[in-house]
């Protein structure tokens, strides 16, 4: 397994634990934190109340005593993924802003999170409910990626199986519908 992705997958937990601490120092790594700007060798990324608060050289950062460190010397540091094409139709979405706090969050870090996925960019699925898990996340009730959302999908007449098809295959009918109608609005003259 390449170092880079070794050390997303293994910070990914630590970002969705539930104790809180006083922050996080990743130290001893290389750090490449966009992909114009060289690597930072030796470099500490320090992080506050779930953000990151500074990233450079060791020499430049000052690491608080007051904080967990992980010892990243011979790995290497990026900045998180972008999933740039995701759908969130399936049926255990259905209803996000009654979905348990601990279940949605669960769901977002199985399909995204741990995979290093800090962005995501819904590409069609219900507005209204996707809007719901995006708000849940921005309000800090659950954590879970930035999400970006195209709203509706365009869907072309009798490119959507029949409702019972689309249940059978485990996705929501309530996008579908409203897709359907989208689309037989636009086809009005």
């Amino acid at each position: 397994m390449r170092p880079a992705l070794a050390i997303l997958l293994a910070l990914a937990p630590l970002a969705m634990q539930d104790r809180p601490t006083d922050g996080l120092a990743l130290i001893g790594g290389t750090i490449y934190p966009s992909p114009t700007d060289g690597p930072i060798r030796d470099g500490v990324v320090l992080i506050r109340t779930g953000r990151i608060a500074a990233v450079g050289s060791r020499r430049s950062i000052q690491v608080p005593r007051d904080i967990d460190t992980i010892d990243c010397a011979g790995l290497t540091i990026t900045a998180g993924f972008w999933n740039s094409h995701v759908h969130f139709f399936e049926r255990k979405w259905t209803n996000a802003a009654t979905i348990p706090a601990s279940e949605l969050e669960r769901q977002l870090q199985d399909m995204l999170t741990r995979y290093g996925f800090t962005s995501a960019f819904d590409i069609g699925s219900s507005l209204a409910n996707t809007r719901q898990i995006r708000d849940r996340i921005e309000s800090g009730e659950v954590r879970g990626p930035r999400i970006r959302t195209t709203g509706e999908a365009l869907v072309a007449p009798g490119a959507v199986p029949p409702d019972p098809v689309v249940r059978a295959l485990g996705f929501m009918t309530a996008a579908t519908s409203r897709s359907r109608t989208l689309t037989r609005r636009a086809q009005r003259p």
